[in-house]
């Protein structure tokens, strides 16, 4: 199964990662996909802001647009 981990360390949270937990579960409803996702403390990445690692793999997505672009990409592959 796919792992998705959201970082809610408190500058990606601040920079619009706080929605991506809802934004990742609405895409993969809609869609009838299954993965494990899940926030995540801190990521060490703070000046690249949000993250999302998906199987361990860590992508910076500044912007839920780009969230979902990532998703549209990535999971495919994976799911």
């Amino acid at each position: 199964m796919t792992r998705i981990e959201i970082c809610l360390g408190s500058s990606c949270f601040a920079r619009g990662g706080a929605t991506y937990p809802a934004v990742v579960a609405a895409w993969l409803r809609e869609r009838s996909l299954v993965a494990e996702v899940r926030g995540k403390r801190c990521s060490k990445a703070c000046s690249d802001g949000p993250t999302v690692l998906i199987d361990g793999l860590a992508y910076r997505v500044p912007h839920e647009a780009a969230l979902r672009q990532l998703l549209e990409t990535t999971l495919p592959v994976h799911a």
